[in-house]
């Protein structure tokens, strides 16, 4: 057998822990693959095998019983690609990844992952470039696609250590030392906890969690912040630490509220909270829901239950946990953190789903609070070269430097940037770095999708811009008619939700990202790098410049300074990203420019007349910077019965719901008016009582104030209003 020399490596393997990856490439990529196995299964005979692969798919299911026929086994747990994110806390020995109709990086990253120490990886596919694969074929336009993603893989596998890289009959391997890594371990007992809980810790880390988690039992407000690198057994250690505060807190009403953006994100913390009851004789009662979720869990006078964000925020309760944090965004965060007092926040900080510099700089400003660490992986070897081989291969620990006394404008071609790790590490961290949500398909994106240009100002501002637009009229019927078009994100956007069909013969650039080295933030380099390329797009004859994000005050902000506007506001929350998506534009042309003014007259109407319904969920401050900033306006009549109303609420003669359909009234002529400004802080209390509907309470909360002040905020805009358009009226009252 062609793999027999493999054999006293991965014996070593399995006495070191660590872990192999074999990509299998070619025609014969399936049966080399069989190989591999069994040479692996003379090491381990009785492996726990996990195949990942898009079932759907014609001709994926005969791979897999292929491969079953020739192993003779039928004990593989098969798992669908789509819903991979269900299986992140199992564990298996051997991992296939089929890669014939799918080589996506955010699959890769997730699923190497869940393989433990002593184990094998095997990717394999025929041609991983093959511009027929899922994720490539979206990044595929006009059947123009780059590979230097996929070319950058290979070259790296090739001079990694622990990679096996198999090409037909040509192998290619470099050997890696299980003296070279250290296992898991832990040091003597801990007597602050019960043994039987310390004895389910896999590393000390884990241990020293539990014992920092009494940090949340002590007086005032306190916040636990859990941050590690994916793997490290954070989620496990909480669910562990939960199950100890359980046990101290079994005859007090106790509600514990866990939250995260799936609930598979936060499944790790359920599984080891039970087994933690388990350990320490607990009993306990669970509700499941019918997809065989489990919900709810009971113990004592404690329920513990996990909700969605959106609801989470606004339970009662006494302790929240908010897995996978960083990728709420700071605005929910903050939202959580003004309406209790006791927060565990876990994040990843490194690996496929991890937060960067952004979200470290939040946590470590925040007041009561204390940050555990965890830095020892629990699936396999601390040094294991498979970790090694993703973490460069997919760049999950890019962190950017400072470039001091460079200011140069230039644009950088995508294959001068992936034949230089050190600029695309440079280039990928600061645009990383910047954003709360990041994956490895931005990478692939970055090598792969041709329509794009990236520019900076001395490797420490940097924009990715994606050429958008020129459609033709077949294409705008198709959009019209429902058919995606993510290659031409901002115009099937327009097309679709605003229904104006021209606007995609314009020729755009979206950019995509835009960021800052996190030390330079604040500088103005953001603003020169986009009055830059604003210069080039003007000799380029684009019509408009624009962008799209998840709303976030801050970010608007940052546009709405550089002249742009708010032009789509999403109907519905992306719950991928975590927030409604938000389209600013500016216009070069005039033909744009005639475009921009109707989709603000569009937005503003929608703003107005639906936040009770479609944006009841999006910070107030949000809708207050996009509707000050759209300057379409029209007359809007108020009567003199509402003047009246609108008189006694403010002399206290009536209360707030008396008057409310008065105050809508004047309050939406003021924002189609615009003639003069209210404080932000007021519009944003308008909004958010008048205009979304909320109460009181949750008003304050989202204007981070209290009940009375969020009236107060709500009745000086009103006055000012009331009092430019009508004067000091003598009446509150009308006489028929």
């Amino acid at each position: 057998m062609k793999f027999n020399n493999l054999l006293q490596d991965f014996y070593d393997a399995k006495i070191g822990y660590y872990r192999h990856l074999a990509i299998i490439l070619g025609k014969n990529y399936l049966d080399n693959a069989i190989e591999l196995i069994k040479t692996y299964l003379q090491v381990n005979n009785n492996p726990k095998i996990a195949y990942a692969f898009h079932p759907w798919v014609n001709g994926s299911k005969d791979r897999l019983s292929t491969l079953k026929e020739a192993i003779m086994t039928n004990e593989i747990v098969d798992i669908d690609y789509s819903s991979s994110e269900k299986y992140l806390g199992e564990s298996f020995d051997l991992t296939i990844l089929d890669a014939v109709d799918d080589f996506r990086p955010n699959y890769i990253s997730r699923l190497v992952d869940l393989t433990r120490g002593g184990g094998l990886v095997i990717i394999y596919s025929d041609d991983i470039s093959d511009i027929n694969k899922l994720y490539k074929f979206s990044l595929t336009r006009n059947g123009i696609v780059k590979n230097l993603f996929e070319n950058r893989f290979i070259k790296m596998a090739i001079n990694s250590r622990g990679i096996i890289l198999v090409n037909d009959n040509d192998i290619k391997f470099k050997p890696f030392s299980s003296s070279e890594v250290s296992k898991p371990h832990k040091k003597s007992y801990d007597k602050t906890i019960p043994k039987s809980l310390y004895d389910l810790c896999l590393t000390d880390d884990q241990v020293k969690l539990i014992r920092e988690f009494d940090f949340v039992l002590e007086k005032g407000k306190r916040i636990l912040i859990v941050t590690a690198p994916r793997g490290r057994g954070k989620s496990a250690g909480v669910g562990l630490a939960l199950s100890f505060y359980v046990k101290r807190t079994l005859s007090k009403p106790t509600n514990v509220i866990i939250t995260s953006p799936s609930y598979y994100s936060s499944q790790a913390i359920i599984q080891f909270l039970e087994e933690g009851l388990r350990a320490l004789k607990i009993r306990y009662k669970k509700k499941i829901s019918k997809e065989g979720k489990i919900m709810k869990i009971s113990a004592g006078e404690v329920n513990i239950k996990w909700t969605s964000p959106d609801l989470a925020k606004d339970e009662n309760g006494d302790l929240i946990i908010v897995d996978e944090a960083a990728a709420l965004g700071i605005e929910n965060l903050e939202y959580i953190r003004n309406s209790w007092d006791k927060i565990v926040f876990i994040s990843t900080i490194q690996g496929y789903e991890g937060s960067g510099k952004a979200f470290m700089k939040y946590i470590n400003s925040l007041d009561n609070s204390q940050i555990v660490k965890l830095d020892y992986p629990i699936r396999y070897a601390k040094g294991d070269p498979v970790e090694k081989f993703i973490y460069n291969v997919m760049l999950l620990d890019a962190e950017p430097e400072v470039y001091r006394n460079n200011t140069q404008f230039m644009e950088i071609t995508q294959e001068d940037l992936f034949s230089n790790e050190e600029l695309l590490r440079q280039i990928y961290g600061i645009l990383v770095s910047a954003h709360y949500r990041n994956s490895p398909d931005d990478l692939m994106f970055l090598g792969d999708m041709a329509f794009q240009r990236i520019f900076t100002i001395g490797y420490n501002a940097v924009a990715e811009i994606v050429e958008e637009g020129e459609l033709d009229e077949t294409t705008e019927d198709h959009i019209l008619n429902g058919e995606e078009n993510e290659g031409n994100l901002i115009p099937h956007r327009i097309i679709k939700y605003m229904r104006i069909r021209n606007f995609g013969k314009l020729k755009g650039w979206r950019i995509m990202r835009i960021a800052v080295t996190p030390e330079l933030q604040n500088q103005g380099l953001g603003t020169k790098l986009l009055s830059n390329v604003e210069k080039i797009a003007l000799k380029n004859n684009i019509d408009w410049i624009g962008s799209s994000f998840v709303a976030d005050y801050k970010v608007l902000n940052f546009w709405i300074k550089n002249g742009f506007k708010p032009v789509y506001l999403a109907s519905r929350k992306n719950e991928g990203l975590g927030g409604y998506s938000v389209i600013v534009m500016k216009a070069l042309t005039e033909r744009a420019e005639k475009f921009l003014v109707e989709l603000g007259k569009l937005l503003k109407d929608k703003i107005l007349r639906t936040s009770h319904q479609v944006y009841f969920n999006v910070n107030p401050r949000i809708l207050a910077k996009i509707l000050t900033n759209i300057e379409f306006k029209k007359e809007i009549e108020i009567d003199d019965t509402y003047i009246g109303k609108i008189y006694a609420y403010l002399n206290g003669k009536i209360p707030y719901n008396s008057a409310s359909e008065a105050i809508h009234a004047i309050a939406e002529k003021y924002f189609y008016d615009l003639s003069f400004k209210l404080d932000e802080e007021e519009v944003s209390a308008i909004i958010a009582r008048t205009f979304q509907g909320k109460s009181w309470s949750h008003s304050a909360k989202m204007l981070s104030v209290n009940n009375q002040e969020a009236e107060n905020l709500l009745r000086r805009g009103i006055e000012k209003i009331v009092k430019k358009y009508y004067g000091q009226e003598e009446k509150d009252y009308i006489e028929l």
